[in-house]
C-alpha cells in the first residue's frame, strides 16, 4: 500500500444504503504514519509456559506463505496489505498436539508516548491441544501515537484456542485490532475483547467455521466516553455442518462518544444444521452520543438457525432515583452501571492481576476521563 493512499477497513460482506455511511469505514492516514517510522516497532514482552508452547519470530510474508494466507480478518484486506508491506515482524506460537498447558501465554505491549507501530502475532493449534493466549495493550495516561495489531488463528482437528485481548492505551491513541480466524473439524476459537482506551478504536474479527461442529464464540466489552469513536466489524462464516457461532457485545457510551458495530452471521451453502446468534447491550449515558448498529444474517443453507437482537437504552428514572435515595450521585450512579457490563467481560478472563489493573482503571476514570 503506497503511503498517502486511503484504506478501507471494517467493510460489510454486503452492501446497505451508501446513505447511511456503514458499509465501510476509510484511513485516509493511518498508512503514512505506521510506514513512516524508522524502525520496526519493539516486540512484546513474552511469557510461555514451560512446556508443549514453542515461539519464534519471523516476516509476516514468510509465515503467510506458510499457510496463513487464505485466513480472512475483520478488517479485510487494506490491513494485510499494510502489515506485509511494513515488514512486521510476527510472533509465532505453535502449540503442539494434544499439549493443554495450564498457564496462559502472554503478550504485553507496553506503547511508548508518541510511538507508531505495527505488532502481528500468528497462533496455531495443533489437533487436539489447547491454549489461552493474553495479549494486553497498555501506556501512559495521557500518551498518544498509533498502534495495530493483527492476530490470526489456526484450530486443526479438535483444538481450542482462546484468546483474551485488553486494551488500556492512553487517550491520544489511535488503535487498529484485526483478527482472522479458522477452524478444522471440532475445533473451537473464543476471543474475548476489551476496549477501554484510545481515542480511535477500530476492531474487526472473522472466523471461519469449516469443519464439522466446530464453534466461534466472541464477547466483546467497552466503555466509550468523551470524543472516543469505535468502529467494529465481526463475522462468523459458517462452511462446516452443525457449525456454531454466538457474537455477544456489551457496551456503554457516554458524553458524546460514537459507536458503530456491524456483526454478522453467514451461513454458506452446505452448513446444514449450523446455528449462530448475535446479541448486543449498548446502555446510553448522554443526550450526544451516536449509537449504530447493523446484525445481519446472511443465508445460503435452508437447515440453519440464526438470531440476531441489538438493546440500546438509557438508565430509567426508576432506577436512577432507586440509586440516588441509597446516598449516590447522579454521576455514581452512572459510574456502577457502566462498570457492571465491564465486569462481566471481565470475568471471562482468567488472570487476577490483569482484572485487577483494568478494575484500577476504571477507578481512575479512564484514560479520556
Amino acid at each position: 500500500m503506497k503511503q498517502g493512499t486511503e484504506m478501507k477497513i471494517n467493510r460489510l460482506p454486503v452492501r446497505t444504503w451508501n446513505w447511511l455511511h456503514m458499509n465501510e469505514s476509510s484511513l485516509s492516514d493511518i498508512d503514512t504514519v505506521l510506514l513512516s517510522r524508522d524502525k520496526p516497532a519493539d516486540g512484546p514482552v513474552l511469557t510461555l509456559p514451560k512446556e508443549g508452547i514453542s515461539c519464534i519470530r519471523g516476516m509476516s510474508t514468510g509465515m503467510v506463505e506458510a499457510g496463513f494466507r487464505d485466513i480472512a480478518t475483520g478488517m479485510g484486506p487494506d490491513m494485510e496489505e499494510l502489515i506485509r508491506e511494513s515488514g512486521t515482524p510476527v510472533e509465532i506460537i505453535r502449540v503442539k498436539k494434544g499439549e493443554k498447558p495450564e498457564a496462559p501465554v502472554k503478550l504485553a505491549f507496553p506503547c511508548k508516548e508518541g510511538e507508531h507501530g505495527l505488532y502481528a502475532a500468528y497462533v496455531y493449534a495443533e489437533e487436539g491441544s489447547s491454549v489461552t493466549v493474553i495479549m494486553e495493550a497498555d501506556s501512559a495516561r495521557q500518551a498518544g501515537g498509533t498502534a495495530g495489531f493483527q492476530t490470526r488463528l489456526y484450530a486443526e482437528k479438535d483444538a481450542r484456542i482462546h484468546l483474551i485481548q485488553v486494551q488500556l492505551l492512553g487517550k491520544e491513541y489511535g488503535y487498529l485490532n484485526d483478527v482472522g480466524g479458522a477452524c478444522e473439524e471440532g475445533a473451537s476459537i473464543e476471543l474475548v475483547q476489551l476496549f477501554l482506551g484510545a481515542r480511535n478504536i477500530y476492531a474487526g474479527g472473522s472466523v471461519n467455521l469449516a469443519g464439522d461442529g466446530s464453534r466461534m464464540q466472541t464477547a466483546i466489552g467497552y466503555l466509550g466516553t468523551k470524543n472516543q469513536k469505535l468502529d467494529m466489524n465481526y463475522t462468523a462464516e459458517h462452511y462446516g455442518k452443525k457449525t456454531e457461532s454466538l457474537i455477544e457485545a456489551k457496551g456503554v457510551l457516554r458524553d458524546n462518544a460514537s459507536k458503530l458495530f456491524r456483526g454478522t452471521i453467514d451461513f454458506r451453502k452446505g452448513c446444514a444444521g449450523a446455528e449462530g446468534a448475535e446479541k448486543e447491550e449498548v446502555l446510553l449515558l448522554g443526550d450526544e452520543v451516536v449509537n449504530r448498529t447493523i446484525p445481519l444474517i446472511l443465508c445460503g443453507e435452508e437447515k440453519v438457525q440464526g438470531s440476531h437482537g441489538a438493546t440500546a437504552g438509557r438508565m430509567d428514572d426508576e432506577k436512577l432515583f432507586y440509586f440516588c435515595s441509597r446516598g449516590l450521585s447522579r454521576e455514581e450512579a452512572c459510574d456502577m452501571m457502566a462498570r457492571a457490563g465491564i465486569d462481566a467481560v471481565c470475568s471471562k478472563i482468567p488472570d487476577e492481576a490483569l482484572v485487577e489493573k483494568v478494575q484500577a482503571y476504571l477507578e481512575e476514570g479512564g484514560r479520556n476521563g
